[in-house]
């Protein structure tokens, strides 16, 4: 998985399954990806032996297609969740030491991989807006162009539905936030 710009949608999806999202529909909602994309996810993680499928018979002998993270699965997410921790941490400790090209050069780096911290739950929106904040850095550049899942698993709800529009992520009301 390692390396290529699909990899925060690949990791977005790994963690999905392992949170018990077993099917590409659930997936889709979820995270907000495309079901196109979705597939092609699935593919390449069982190809590399990530997750597995299984058929069940369903309801009234309907073929039910379940994913399963395998073991190997579970050891890449949590270097994954490690790796982005430390990221997280690190972006932080810039922020409150008021390293503003550090934390900007950091940032930018970390661009694509924002939607996979919200649904993994590393990163808290709000405290990610109050850095930009303090750092007098503007939100939109260093967000991606779609912030898919952001409001579903463990991010808290942001407003709006994942996949809802087609131009971006409806970020709700964040009220007065004072710094």
């Amino acid at each position: 998985m390692a390396g290529s710009e699909d990899e925060p949608k690949d990791v977005m999806v790994l963690s999905a399954i392992a949170k018990g999202y077993n099917t590409e529909e659930k997936i889709a909602k979820a995270t907000g990806l495309s079901a196109f994309d979705i597939a092609m996810i699935v593919e390449r993680l069982i190809l590399h032996g990530l997750i597995v499928k299984r058929e069940k018979k369903g309801f009234l002998g309907r073929r039910k297609v379940e994913l399963t993270i395998t073991e190997k699965g579970t050891r890449e997410l949590q270097e994954r969740r490690f790796e982005l921790e430390q990221k997280w941490q690190r972006m932080v400790m810039l922020a409150e030491q008021g390293k503003k090209q550090e934390f900007e050069r950091e940032a930018l780096s970390m661009r694509s991989w924002i939607p996979i911290m919200l649904f993994m739950g590393i990163m808290d929106m709000m405290m990610w807006m109050t850095m930009l904040n303090m750092m007098n850095l503007a939100a939109q550049d260093y967000m991606p162009e779609q912030v898919p899942g952001a409001g579903a698993g463990g991010g808290g709800d942001m407003g709006g539905e994942a996949g809802e529009g087609g131009g971006g992520w409806d970020w709700g009301d964040f009220g007065d936030v004072n710094i």
